[in-house]
C-alpha cells in the first residue's frame, strides 16, 4: 500500500530540517538517508547535552545549523535557540512575562505545543492570561508579532496541549474546550486571521494536520466524539463521524484512503474510517494510545499504547498482527519510524528500537536516558535530539541531549 505524502508547506526544506510536530510531512517519517545510533546512554553516543531551564513537554524543531525549542517557568514562557552543533544555548528569548498558568494537569507543561518554522520565523504558541496567543520570532530572537488568537475556556484546568500545524501560508489552530471551542486559521505573516470554525462542546487536546487522502487535501481532527475532516482553505466542515471519546489527544495518521485516530477519555478506542466523505467506520477496538500519536509506515498502522504494549494492525482490516509489552505504561511521546526501524519512547525515559515488521515484533535495542520523557525525539541524518528531565531528590533538570555516533 502505497502512502500518499503531502507537502504542507511552500518553504524549500532540506534533508537536515524538521520544521513542525511530526516533520516536514507531518507523520514522523525521518529522512529516507536518517541513519542515527541505534545505541546510546548518558555515557554513549551523547555529542552534547544542554540544560533547559524551566519545564516544557514540547519537540524541538531543527532548522539548518540551529534548533528552537520552548520552555516555561512559573512566571515566564519562553523560546530557546540552540547550536545544532555545539548544544550552546545562543539566545533565550521571553515571549510572555506573568499570567502563565500554573493550574495544570499533571501530565502537561505549559509548554506543550511544539514550535513551527514558516520560513522566516519561528511560530510558538501559548495558553496565557486564559487566550491562546500566538508570536513569530525571527531567528535572531526579535519579536515580529503578537496576536490573540482566541479565549481559552477550558471545563477543567488541565492547560492547553495541543500542537499549531502550517499549511500553505497559514497556521492552524484547535482549541478544544467545553464552551468557546474552535479550530482557527491565521496568517503566519501577520497573525491576522483567515478563517475560524466552532468546535464546542469538551474539553480535548488533539492536534489537527492536513494530509492528502482519499483524493484530496483534508484537515483531520478527533476528540468531542468526532472525527472530522475540513477544508484547509477555508474551514468549511467536509464530512464527520461519530468515532472516539469526549477527550482525544494524538493527531490523526492515514494511508492513501483512510485514516486513524486513537486514545480517548472516558472510552477506549482506537478505530479505522474510510476518509472518501461517508465516515464509515471499518474497524476499532478498545486499544488506547492517549497522548501519543499512532504511526502509519510501509502499509501498517503501529501504535504504543497507554499500558506500554505495542501494537501492529492492517490497516484494512484491524487484523492485530502481533501485540508485544516494552513497558509497564506511561506514554507520552509518539513513535518515530527511521528507515527499518521504529523508535518508541516511554515516560520513564526508555527508549525501544524495533523492526518495522508487520510479521512479528523484533526488538533492536533498549536505550536509557533521564528519568522522564514527555516530547517526541527528532531524528535527522545521523543525530537523534532527545529532551529529557532528571529528578533528583525532587529535583526535576530537563536537558536536550544530541544522541549521535
Amino acid at each position: 500500500m502505497k502512502t500518499l505524502l503531502f507537502f504542507l508547506s511552500t518553504i524549500p526544506l532540506i534533508a537536515q530540517d524538521w520544521p513542525q510536530w511530526r516533520g516536514p510531512n507531518v507523520n514522523n517519517h525521518a529522512h529516507k538517508d536518517a541513519n542515527p545510533p541505534l545505541e546510546w546512554s548518558r555515557d554513549k553516543n551523547v555529542k552534547w547535552k544542554t540544560p533547559i531551564p524551566g519545564r516544557g513537554h514540547s519537540s524541538p524543531i531543527v532548522i539548518g545549523g540551529r534548533i528552537y525549542i520552548t520552555t516555561a517557568t512559573n512566571n515566564t514562557q519562553a523560546l530557546i535557540s540552540i547550536d545544532r552543533k555545539t548544544g550552546k544555548i545562543l539566545w533565550n528569548k521571553k515571549i510572555h512575562q506573568g499570567s502563565v498558568p500554573t493550574e495544570l494537569h499533571r501530565e502537561n507543561s505549559a509548554a506543550s505545543a511544539t514550535p513551527q518554522w514558516d520560513g522566516t520565523n519561528i511560530l510558538v504558541t501559548f495558553q496565557n492570561n486564559r487566550k491562546i496567543k500566538t508570536t513569530s520570532v525571527s531567528p535572531e530572537g526579535k519579536i515580529a508579532w503578537t496576536k490573540i488568537v482566541g479565549p481559552y475556556l477550558p471545563g477543567k484546568p488541565f492547560g492547553f496541549g495541543s500542537t499549531p500545524v502550517l499549511y500553505k501560508n497559514t497556521l492552524i489552530i484547535s482549541v478544544g474546550t467545553h464552551k468557546g471551542g474552535y479550530l482557527t486559521a491565521i496568517k503566519t505573516s501577520n497573525g491576522q486571521p483567515v478563517w475560524k470554525t466552532k468546535r464546542a462542546g469538551c474539553d480535548y487536546w488533539a492536534t489537527p494536520v492536513v494530509a492528502h487522502v482519499a483524493g484530496k487535501k483534508q484537515l483531520l481532527l478527533s476528540g468531542n466524539q468526532l472525527v472530522s475532516s475540513y477544508n484547509p482553505d477555508t474551514g468549511k466542515l467536509l464530512w464527520e463521524t461519530a468515532a472516539g471519546s469526549r477527550a482525544m489527544c494524538g493527531t490523526i495518521v492515514w494511508t492513501d484512503n483512510m485514516i486513524f485516530a486513537s486514545g480517548g477519555h472516558p472510552k477506549k478506542e482506537t478505530v479505522g474510517i474510510f476518509a472518501d466523505g461517508s465516515g464509515k467506520v471499518l474497524w476499532k477496538n478498545s486499544v488506547k494510545c492517549y497522548e501519543q500519536s499512532l504511526l502509519s509506515y510501509r502499509g501498517y498502522i503501529y501504535g504504543v499504547a497507554d499500558t506500554g504494549k505495542t501494537y501492529c494492525w492492517d490497516p484494512k482490516t484491524g487484523e492485530e498482527k502481533w501485540v508485544q509489552r516494552i513497558g509497564r505504561g506511561g506514554v507520552m511521546a509518539s513513535p518515530v519510524a527511521v528507515g527499518d526501524h521504529i523508535f518508541a519512547t516511554i515516560k520513564k525515559g526508555t527508549t525501544i528500537i524495533f523492526k518495522a515488521n508487520h510479521n512479528k515484533f523484533e526488538k533492536v535495542a533498549e536505550n536509557q536516558l533521564g528519568t522522564d520523557t514527555y516530547a517526541t525525539p527528532v531524528i535527522l541524518e545521523t543525530e537523534i535530539f532527545i529532551r529529557a528531565a532528571t529528578s533528583t531528590q525532587g529535583d526535576r533538570q530537563e536537558h536536550l541531549y544530541c544522541i549521535s555516533k
